[in-house]
């Protein structure tokens, strides 16, 4: 099938943005939809599509990086979507997330080669947001020294649809110039907008797949082959104090050193402790050590036994009351509680998890079986989370 008129450059785009307006549009002329999209790429003209599919989400897999093929037919654009099928007929988080995650970085650094004007375009035109160039250096040098390094003003409302993902201060809407609902954005940021952009769409589509047959079949199943084996983090019996994520650590030995904890940090301990099966009585043991305590019968008591019998319950527990969850860690951070974000000490383990609780059963795995921590293995195996 030839290429319809378009030129290579064109096709290569297509290939390269499949998130793009054009990209789409091509795409659903050849497969209207993913029933058409499957019968297509099973006729035997069109293997090439799912073997290329195929090596997409492997190296997405194994290399965490998306290599283009020579692009010279019009239905390569359907080596994308073909990749989404295979990947949601694998059925894992997991790869969801290494697609999602290999597509970002290949989004940035394609992109990060256009012109302005083209990164622009294609962030209007495929996500719908209000974008504007703040002119060429000779009229930026108008503005003011400061503003002067900001190639384009989005609006507040498009740079939130990805902003909170990043977790570094600058993303932050209240630490950017922000002027009548424009916000001032760098060309490198608006590629890494676009990039996330693109991943938070992988990760928040599901498809509905109909039945498949023959080349997509095999597919499915050798990427399932090359999955690693999910491993089960059974919680201990017995508390392990080794196995504290730096937060709880924290407020743990300031307690038991006789310190004050406000409201906050007394919930989210509480909490933990109760979620990690520690007796009731031995919270209020280790609450005691508070100043303010008065022995039994104090506000204390009454305040713990609140946190530990009401509230949502454990995944694993099908009892009626099982306490309040403590604060994941985006709470934490956000309350100033999280140590590790202000820098006063550091775990690898802490950017695979989002909450307390699978820090622990994660680390307390790991001392079960005598590992080490090892951020080696984090960032082979796990998504990254969050970034300190």
């Amino acid at each position: 099938m030839n290429s319809g008129g378009l030129s290579l450059y064109s096709m290569t785009r297509h290939l390269k943005y499949p998130f793009s307006q054009e990209a789409r549009t091509m795409s659903q002329k050849l497969a209207r939809d993913l029933g058409d999209l499957v019968k297509f790429v099973s006729l035997p003209e069109n293997e090439h599509i799912v073997e290329a599919a195929e090596d997409r989400v492997y190296r997405a897999l194994k290399d965490g990086y998306i290599q283009y093929p020579p692009f010279d037919d019009e239905r390569d654009v359907l080596i994308y979507p073909t990749a989404r099928v295979i990947v949601e007929g694998v059925r894992d988080s997991r790869l969801r997330a290494k697609q999602a995650e290999a597509e970002e970085k290949a989004v940035n650094r394609e992109l990060g080669k256009e012109k302005p004007e083209f990164i622009s375009e294609i962030c209007a035109t495929s996500f719908k947001w209000k974008i504007e160039s703040t002119g060429d250096l000779s009229e930026r040098a108008e503005l003011p020294l400061q503003l002067r390094t900001f190639d384009f003003r989005i609006r507040f409302e498009n740079f939130l649809e990805v902003s909170p993902m990043f977790k570094s201060r600058e993303w932050a809407l209240a630490n950017r110039f922000l002027s009548r609902g424009w916000v001032l954005v760098r060309r490198a940021e608006l590629v890494r907008m676009a990039s996330a952009k693109f991943r938070q769409i992988i990760l928040g589509s599901r498809l509905e797949l109909p039945p498949l047959t023959g080349r997509l079949t095999q597919s499915v199943e050798r990427i399932q082959s090359q999955l690693p084996k999910k491993r089960e983090y059974t919680r201990p019996e017995e508390t392990q104090e080794t196995a504290f994520p730096p937060c709880m650590d924290l407020l743990y030995r300031t307690l038991k050193n006789g310190h004050h904890l406000a409201h906050a940090e007394r919930f989210t301990l509480a909490a933990f402790l109760n979620k990690i099966n520690v007796a009731r009585d031995e919270i209020k043991r280790v609450f005691g050590y508070s100043p303010d305590a008065r022995g039994a019968g104090s506000i204390i008591d009454y305040q713990v036994d609140h946190i530990a019998s009401k509230g949502s319950r454990s995944y694993d527990d099908d009892s009626e009351d099982t306490g309040y969850m403590p604060y994941n860690c985006k709470r934490m951070r956000e309350l100033g509680i999280c140590p590790v974000d202000k820098g006063d000490v550091f775990d690898p383990l802490c950017e695979y998890v989002v909450n307390p609780l699978s820090f622990y059963n994660r680390r307390a795995w790991e001392v079960s079986k005598g590992y080490k921590p090892n951020p080696a293995y984090y960032g082979k195996n796990w998504e990254k989370r969050q970034e300190f």
